[in-house]
């Protein structure tokens, strides 16, 4: 016996509401705090006021990369 299948490119509406209930949402960018780099000395310098808002920054930053990852993962599926 031979069973011969073939695929279908049409979602069905229970399909197609059940996606876009699973879709992440897009998460919002983060706001960064301004930074201030000072020439002295032949060089740059930060107070600790913006050393500590460029570690927040950075922290936002690799938080909302690792979102961004989880969104990618759910559209590129297990292949």
């Amino acid at each position: 016996m031979v069973f011969l299948g073939c695929a279908t490119t049409s979602v069905s509406s229970e399909a197609a509401s059940t996606l876009v209930a699973l879709k992440p949402p897009v998460p919002p960018a983060p706001e960064m705090e301004p930074v201030v780099f000072a020439d002295r000395d032949g060089g740059l310098w930060l107070s600790y006021e913006d050393y500590r808002s460029l570690e927040r920054n950075i922290i936002a930053l690799r938080e909302y990369a690792g979102q961004l990852e989880v969104i990618v993962e759910f559209y590129a599926g297990d292949d």
